[in-house]
């Protein structure tokens, strides 16, 4: 198994790792410009406190996340991709309804 095979057992959990990327950095992108608020309430204190925490908890927990998924895809492969769509589908209908109640 190469180590790209490893890293990233299936191209669904590569799909969910840039989603949740790109959020973290069109996030920190608008925020630092003025242009938005988090509206996450988990995540809207961190960010209020620092850019910096922000980055780190959200791309940890996104690290963490790969982490977790790509171990269990050495049992569950199957179930690792289903999940990993699913994550994403649902990461893109709660960003983008988030991106027009806060409008």
């Amino acid at each position: 198994m190469s180590l790209i095979s490893r890293c990233l057992p299936t191209r669904a959990l590569g799909l969910l790792m840039a989603i949740g990327f790109a959020d973290l950095l069109a996030t920190s992108l608008l925020y630092s410009s003025g242009l938005i608020d988090e509206l996450n309430p988990l995540m809207r204190p961190v960010l209020h406190h620092s850019l910096w925490a922000f980055g780190f908890l959200k791309g940890g927990t996104l690290l963490l996340g790969w982490w977790a998924l790509a171990n269990y895809a050495r049992s569950d492969r199957s179930f690792v991709r289903r999940i990993c769509l699913f994550g994403s589908v649902a990461y893109v209908i709660i960003w983008v309804g988030w991106l027009i109640v806060g409008r």
